[in-house]
């Protein structure tokens, strides 16, 4: 369906917000493109295609467009897929249209808040420009209990959780702040976890945002319901720290083994987690061999290791601890080491090879001390 219609000076042609279908054409006039109540640019030429990126995004419109002068404008009501079936030339034009719009934007943004205050000056301040690397989870959740349970465990990891209640208040957050990753209870009233997750689409902020639903363990129709609609995962409650990290690291696609190792200031820190589950302990080793070039890349030439907080000091830790020394060793790279451990047997970590000469330390402090020392007779 095709319909022509005339609007006169200041009348909105497409409002912000809605989800689109099709396209308009400008058949004559100026319309203006207005985004919090900024002009971000003009649609003067004839024959002009705009409000395309609705459908192909499947986002709503973020910027309305308003009539500038008396303008008429031809809307194309039919989806802009069909369209293209049918006149595969439309393709092409909407590809031309797209970069003429890209070209003008970039001349703008070249000008900066000079002329329409849309950007920040590249002189800014460090701290204006610095970016938030922050890994911010959103938890959808009517139980306050979960929501500071994950909040709890995501910490461990140094995540931000933002909790929210219910659909109304999930969507208010995610206008306001984009996440790495959106966890839904599928236990939502009324199967809102579903509809909840189709509304985030929609919203350019979370977009591509991986959505995983929570369930109760052993609810296999709660498992199906989410995986059918697209949820990214699942994870069960009661929650185990092992499964979940497993699950959020992957779909948020972050290197999980920056849980164990870290660069502090001119040194390697890898340290053990109080529990060492078979997932935890083939993550360590699977990362041993990308940590340690990462290390010799970055010119770092020492380490530490943090024994002190496993509750147990079992054969895994100690094969663990052993195997990453022995691949420096093996590969004589001029590292000194030292190993924070306590107890009486401390000191038993120096029987590993590769070990033998690392200093064995009771905190952070002295093990950083101990590099300030000159190395001993015979130590590389």
């Amino acid at each position: 369906m095709i319909r022509l219609q005339e609007y006169q000076v200041g009348e909105i042609v497409l409002p912000e917000g809605e989800l689109g279908k099709g396209f308009c054409i400008l058949e004559s006039g100026t319309l203006e493109v207005i985004r919090d109540d900024r002009v971000l640019s003009e649609i003067d030429m004839k024959g002009a295609i705009f409000g395309e990126l609705s459908e192909i995004l499947s986002m709503k419109r973020d910027a309305s467009i308003r009539a500038k002068t008396i303008a008429q404008v031809r809307h194309v009501e039919e989806s802009v897929a069909d369209i293209i079936a049918k006149n595969p030339k439309v393709a092409f034009k909407l590809i031309r249209t797209l970069g003429r719009r890209l070209y003008r934007m970039n001349k703008i943004a070249t000008r900066g808040d000079s002329e329409n205050e849309i950007l920040k000056k590249a002189t800014d301040s460090e701290t204006s420009n610095a970016i938030d690397t922050t890994t911010r989870i959103l938890v959808v959740d009517d139980k306050p209990n979960i929501i500071k349970q994950l909040s709890e465990m995501f910490a461990k990891s140094e995540w931000v959780v933002e909790g929210a209640s219910d659909e109304t208040s999930a969507l208010a957050a995610c206008e306001n702040f984009s996440f790495s990753a959106i966890l839904i209870s599928m236990g939502l009233p009324s199967d809102g976890a579903i509809g909840l997750r189709r509304k985030l689409k929609t919203n350019h902020r979370v977009l591509n945002t991986p959505v995983i639903g929570m369930i109760v363990m052993g609810d296999e129709s709660a498992q199906k319901k989410a995986l059918d609609p697209g949820f990214a995962d699942c994870i069960s409650k009661p929650f185990n720290q092992n499964k979940m990290d497993a699950v959020l690291y992957k779909v948020m696609n972050l290197d999980s083994s920056a849980r164990y190792f870290k660069f502090i200031e001119d040194f390697l820190f890898f340290e053990l987690p109080p529990e060492l589950s078979p997932f935890v302990i083939n993550d360590i080793k699977e990362n041993m061999d990308q940590r340690i070039r990462n290390t010799i890349n970055e010119g770092i030439l020492k380490i530490i290791i943090d024994v002190s907080s496993l509750e147990e000091v079992e054969e895994e830790a100690i094969e663990v601890v052993g195997e990453f020394s022995e691949k420096i060793e093996d590969m004589k790279l001029p590292m000194r080491g030292a190993i924070i451990a306590t107890g009486e047997d401390a000191e038993m970590w120096n029987n590993l090879d590769g070990c033998e000469e690392w200093a064995i330390c009771e905190n952070l402090e002295e093990a950083k001390q101990s590099f300030e020392q000159e190395p001993s007779e015979g130590e590389d």
